[in-house]
């Protein structure tokens, strides 16, 4: 019975270990997110703000600033959530066992002296849950989806804003009428007849 206790207490202390792990896994997440969203939101401010003139031939230093630092993030992004969803079904599969030997170790208490027990018990590979660990991965899917999503629409913003300034482009262009362009300033000039 005490070799029982020994287990329980053991199973305990790393179900409990893992549940740090996963706070901390989850928080080093959204920490990164954060700070990546921050970082993206100055980017596009920066962009789209009049202070900074960036013309259409400029547009490359704000895109591979996004790109960078989208990439790096998606891929911490990844790998820390494969680990948030081993270290989830690992938690579940350890709760599992703590549950069993709690169990066995409750049998062993209330019947002493009729010696161990002889119940027998679903074997605890067959109880994996593989639906729980299907809706994991697919919330891990959808996070990751979103944040590509996010990443395209910025590298998007960051190639398209700066062409959008040039008006040049949107003036009328015809036989009778000349564009004369000073970065993102333009004017169109008409002769008439």
């Amino acid at each position: 019975m005490e070799e029982q206790e020994q287990k329980v207490d053991e199973m305990r202390r790393i179900v409990e270990k893992q549940e740090e792990r996963i706070q901390n896994l989850q928080s080093n997440a959204f920490k990164l997110a954060n700070f990546y969203f921050v970082f993206q939101g100055v980017v596009l401010t920066a962009i789209s703000a009049s202070m900074i003139s960036l013309t259409c031939s400029q547009r490359w230093f704000p895109f591979t600033l996004s790109f960078l630092a989208g990439m790096i993030n998606l891929v911490a992004m990844f790998r820390i959530g494969l680990k948030y969803t081993k270290t989830l079904s690992q938690q579940y599969q350890n709760n599992l066992e703590y549950q069993y030997a709690l169990q066995t170790l409750h049998r062993l208490r209330e019947a002493p002296a009729s010696g161990p027990s002889t119940a027998t018990s679903n074997s605890l590979e067959q109880n994996r849950d593989v639906f729980r660990e299907a809706k994991h991965w697919l919330a891990f899917l959808i996070c990751i989806s979103v944040f590509v999503a996010f990443f395209c629409v910025t590298l998007f913003g960051c190639w398209k804003i700066p062409c959008l300034r040039d008006e040049c482009g949107n003036l009328p262009d015809n036989e009778n009428c000349i564009n004369l362009c000073d970065g993102a300033k333009c004017i169109s000039v008409c002769r008439d007849y």
